[in-house]
């Protein structure tokens, strides 16, 4: 396993060379280091260039690249995208310039913000999925705390939806969770019955 010194992207620490990136990558968590190196044979950083990446979305962020030779290392630090900056969908474009004014853009794409869960509160991250299922599961045992009598879903007030209609509902959100926990996973229907007052089984 080979390694080497890596001063540009996060002080001299040992990387695998296997490791470093060639582009920004698809997705990243906020608070996270990202660093990346371009080689752009037509805008060498020897020539005078300078490579600037920006992002857009819910916030912005723009960072120089550092030279290094002919090539350029584009480094996102933690505490860049930490704090207040918005989790989400991002455009991003790198753009190169001279001294002469000179300005052209030379890739652009997209990229997944990830939240930051060193940041997160509870519940913050929870899919809406799994809070309906809680609060469909409590109206069908009775137990619906005070605090969640006007939590809705799809227009309904959950407090005030029939058994089952609720035991319905849940059956298949539970269903649409278990797909987004496991990705391809196909679940089957349940059969649900109900029984008059007094009626044993």
């Amino acid at each position: 396993m080979s390694f080497r010194l890596v001063g540009l992207c996060s002080g001299w620490h040992r990387e695998r060379m296997a490791q470093e990136l060639a582009n920004l990558p698809d997705q990243f968590a906020a608070g996270t280091t990202v660093c990346y190196r371009r080689r752009l044979v037509d805008y060498p950083a020897s020539a005078g260039w300078t490579l600037r990446l920006h992002l857009a979305g819910a916030s912005v962020l723009a960072k120089t690249a550092a030279a290094d030779g002919d090539d350029f290392v584009v480094t996102i630090a933690a505490t860049d995208t930490a704090g207040g900056f918005a989790p989400g969908f991002y455009k991003w474009v790198e753009r190169v310039s001279n001294a002469g004014g000179e300005v052209y853009e030379i890739a652009t794409g997209s990229v997944t913000v990830l939240p930051n869960l060193a940041e997160a509160t509870e519940g913050s991250e929870q899919e809406w999925i799994e809070r309906a299922v809680v609060a469909l599961r409590a109206h069908i045992e009775g137990r619906l705390p005070a605090g969640m009598e006007s939590y809705q879903i799809a227009g309904r007030v959950v407090a005030k939806m029939p058994v089952k209609e609720a035991v319905g509902l849940l059956t298949n959100l539970e269903s649409r969770l278990a797909s987004l926990k496991n990705p391809g996973f196909v679940t089957r229907p349940v059969l649900v019955s109900f029984t008059g007052p007094g009626f044993e089984r």
